[in-house]
């Protein structure tokens, strides 16, 4: 077994800070994207998505194929 050292222990942590933060982001753009579409009623619209630019914020637009 390996004994790991504190400045390991630390940089595992901010490791998983850093993984926890992204995860709770991609977890509010779905919540914000599947509520524009729910208030917006997009869900029987066909070619359209919410999209987020660091611009305008969510916008809707057509799909891209």
């Amino acid at each position: 077994m390996t004994i790991l050292t504190k400045r390991q222990i630390q940089s595992q942590s901010i490791r998983n800070q850093e993984d926890s933060l992204v995860d709770s982001v991609r977890i509010l753009s779905d919540i914000t994207k599947k509520d524009i579409e729910k208030s917006y009623n997009i869900n029987g619209i066909y070619d359209t998505e919410a999209y987020y630019s660091n611009r305008y914020g969510w916008t809707l637009r057509k799909t891209v194929d």
